[in-house]
């Protein structure tokens, strides 16, 4: 009950023994009993009179003041309804500052589901720990990377990403030290950042995991892609370098110097094949090249290729191509089956059609290809047998792959049972 209730209840008691002593006082200073009776009811009217209306005004703001404070714990609407007096101007102000509560608390919920959604979003994983060590949250990309999946939160590091280096970096970060540092889990290189948290009592360290198994990949294939360009065009260069020394020492006859020209003008223009044939394969990478195609017959575009290479052409199989670069990807294939397979050995061409495709085999009846070289052979600037200095850029398989890539195609080499190679090219036989 609330206290001014109990003091107009007490106000009441009051009044009505005040009015009995009155009474009891008459009655024993002997005056008539009707007169002490009428006496004593005056007197608890009129000492009961001015806490009449005061009673009244009071028990309605107590009414008041009970269900303000019951809504006011209840978080419900307040001004839904009209107060009385002083209260009413109470009660607006406790509706603003509820309203101004939850504004932030909305506030507060939003931004804290905007960042569930970032965290949740990233591409590295997240793992944030208390001051014992135990999890206290991780994101999704965290349990991907590791493997995990369940519960993660409360359980030790340990368990979670199984890596004493990861515990130990996070054992740092708990002693207030920032770490860095990588580990190898499966076929991943993960580095790892862990810092100290102070912002909140629930989490003492944060570290976060990020996959740099494509940098390294990437930084491999640039070293590896800077180590083959130097050595290619070590060869000419060199040729270069030679003929202009002699040129310049004079004294030459001029059917030496004519020669040597040659040689400059053959070097160079391998050069610029090596250039043109790295800038078109960043092209065709890149996502720039436009394919115009339509529907071609694959025998017609080969026996035209076949005038140059002297070779059998049998089939036929239709393809929707760029007519232009698969006369590239063929002949890339065929001068490759002419270099490796030998100038007076035979090369064929089979052309069928298969599940909706249109396959062509080129073969040679050359050596054929190393076991261990064939998931190599369309590397950019690889060469089975580098002794044997094949001319070309060592380009030609690269840029085959990546047009019939580019077309919806695969292509794969395999050695044929009875010697030799064969190029097999898969390119889609509609739109």
């Amino acid at each position: 009950m609330h206290p001014l209730r109990l003091l107009l209840y007490g106000s009441l008691v009051l009044a009505g023994a005040v009015a009995w002593l009155l009474a009891s006082a008459l009655l024993k200073a002997e005056v008539p009993p009707s007169g002490a009776i009428f006496l004593g009811v005056a007197s608890f009217l009129v000492f009961l009179l001015p806490w009449t209306g005061v009673f009244l005004w009071a028990l309605r703001r107590a009414s008041d003041l009970d269900e303000l404070i019951d809504r006011t714990r209840k978080g419900a609407t307040i001004t839904d309804r009209t107060y009385h007096a002083e209260v009413d101007d109470l009660a607006r102000a406790i509706e603003e500052l509820r309203m101004t509560h939850v504004r932030h608390r909305q506030s507060l919920e939003a931004h804290r589901a905007a960042m569930d959604e970032i965290v949740a979003a990233l591409g590295e994983g997240l793992l944030a720990v208390t001051p014992e060590g135990r999890v206290s949250f991780a994101n999704r990309r965290l349990g991907e990377m590791f493997g995990v999946s369940g519960g993660i939160v409360g359980r030790s590091v340990l368990e979670v990403v199984r890596k004493q280096s990861v515990a130990e970096a996070l054992e740092k970060a708990l002693h207030g030290e920032t770490s860095t540092d990588r580990v190898t889990y499966g076929d991943r290189q993960i580095e790892i950042r862990a810092v100290p948290a102070v912002a909140s009592p629930d989490i003492a360290a944060v570290a976060l995991f990020i996959d740099v198994t494509r940098i390294e990949r990437l930084q491999r294939i640039r070293r590896d892609f800077l180590e083959d360009f130097s050595h290619e065009v070590r060869t000419p260069l060199a040729g270069l370098k030679s003929a202009a020394e002699t040129l310049e020492q004079g004294g030459l006859t001029r059917d030496y110097e004519q020669q040597l020209r040659h040689v400059m003008q053959r070097q160079i223009g391998r050069i610029e094949r090596l250039v043109s044939g790295l800038s078109e394969l960043n092209q065709i990478e890149s996502g720039q090249l436009v394919l115009q195609r339509r529907e071609v017959h694959l025998r017609d575009l080969l026996l035209e290729l076949s005038e140059d290479f002297g070779n059998r052409v049998e089939g036929d199989a239709v393809a929707f191509i760029d007519p232009a670069r698969a006369q590239q990807i063929f002949t890339n294939l065929l001068d490759n089956a002419r270099k490796h397979g030998g100038k007076d050995c035979p090369i064929s061409v089979e052309l069928a059609a298969e599940n909706g495709e249109a396959v062509v085999r080129v073969s040679d009846e050359g050596p054929g290809i190393p076991p261990h070289e064939l998931e190599r052979i369309f590397n950019r600037f690889y060469r089975v047998d580098r002794s044997r200095s094949q001319p070309g850029t060592g380009l030609g398989l690269a840029i085959a792959k990546h047009l019939v890539v580019a077309h919806g195609g695969s292509i794969r080499a395999y050695n044929r049972p009875t010697g030799g190679a064969t190029f097999e090219v898969r390119l889609p036989a509609g739109p």
